[in-house]
């Protein structure tokens, strides 16, 4: 079984680097080994780095809200649970889109005085919980989706 990640880099806003492509297809198989993936299951994610236009743009066609984001996810299909195995998990082989506001990510990291690549870390991870099901609108579903975003982020930055 495998994780396929397909990173792309809107090179009119983000230069394309090994660096960044990396971060984030690290990130997103990070969670997706914890939650199981690459053992018995596979899966293909996309991931789209781009700028606050776009980012905006795609706010405001799919969620109706007119205003920059840091992250947005798009499930391929509506997915039961994949978590819980309830699907074929190869026949939906793509499990869907993450796009991410490079622009936005530094400010974020600036705000939070952490690096860039921390950040974009947490965002792809973040984004990649929302296509496995994930939501954060209820507190103890938020303590469970954040829990894993920190336990992932620790694996990626061992001190």
């Amino acid at each position: 079984m495998s994780i396929n990640i397909d990173v792309e880099c809107d090179e009119a806003v983000v230069p394309a680097s090994d660096a960044l492509v990396a971060t984030v297809g690290k990130s997103v198989e990070t969670i997706l080994l914890i939650e199981g993936f690459g053992e018995e299951k596979s899966c293909v994610v996309a991931v789209l780095i781009t700028g606050d236009e776009r980012i905006k743009e795609l706010n405001r066609e799919f969620a109706g809200e007119d205003h920059v984001t840091d992250v947005l996810a798009f499930q391929a299909d509506p997915i039961t649970d994949i978590r819980q195995g309830l699907n074929d998990v190869e026949a939906a082989g793509f499990i869907g889109d993450i796009a991410i506001s490079a622009p936005q990510t530094a400010r974020q990291a600036s705000d939070k005085g952490c690096s860039f690549e921390h950040e974009l870390s947490m965002l792809a991870i973040h984004g990649t919980l929302h296509l496995l099901g994930y939501d954060h609108a209820e507190p103890d579903d938020a303590k469970v989706m954040f829990g894993k975003t920190d336990q992932a982020l620790a694996s990626l930055f061992k001190a």
